[in-house]
């Protein structure tokens, strides 16, 4: 959980980070047990999913593939929708791009993307709401010189 507090207001608020465990149970409900079974006693990202898997390489790479974008360490650390669609899309690629993606497991990748939009919140920047801050941030961002501005114009 994130704590942010708005400069104008001091009102507090949080946000809750989903793990990188917590989006595949959460995916594995959305989906379904056939697309994408979850081993809950894993404790590595490629064995993340059970081994009756209709896809079963592909939904691994996806659970590979997302744990790294992620920057994750273990199962419990916190994923973002954007590295997680990023990690999606190239694995999308590099399927076409081998000429190993068919429509069946093209719609697959699909279903997991929209599923990830639906289940993780975007994380909305400090710079899209000025305003708001995370507690750990310290001080105000680094804003351009106004004599360097000057000089170049």
């Amino acid at each position: 959980m994130v704590i942010f507090i708005d400069q104008n207001s001091g009102a507090i608020g949080t946000r809750s980070l989903t793990s990188y465990y917590d989006l595949f149970v959460s995916l594995e409900r959305a989906l379904g047990k056939v697309l994408l079974p979850v081993d809950r006693n894993a404790s590595e990202p490629n064995r993340l999913i059970s081994s009756n898997a209709a896809f079963l390489e592909l939904s691994r790479s996806v659970a590979t593939e997302i744990f790294s974008e992620n920057g994750c360490k273990t199962k419990d650390d916190p994923v973002g929708l954007y590295p997680t669609l990023d990690a999606l899309g190239r694995i999308k690629r590099a399927q076409k791009d081998c000429e190993a993606l068919d429509v069946v497991a093209a719609d697959f990748l699909e279903q997991v993307g929209a599923a990830v939009i639906e289940l993780l919140p975007s994380q909305v920047s400090s710079i899209d709401k000025p305003n708001e801050r995370p507690v750990s941030e310290s001080g105000p961002r680094h804003q351009p010189d106004a004599s360097r501005s000057k000089a170049r114009a």
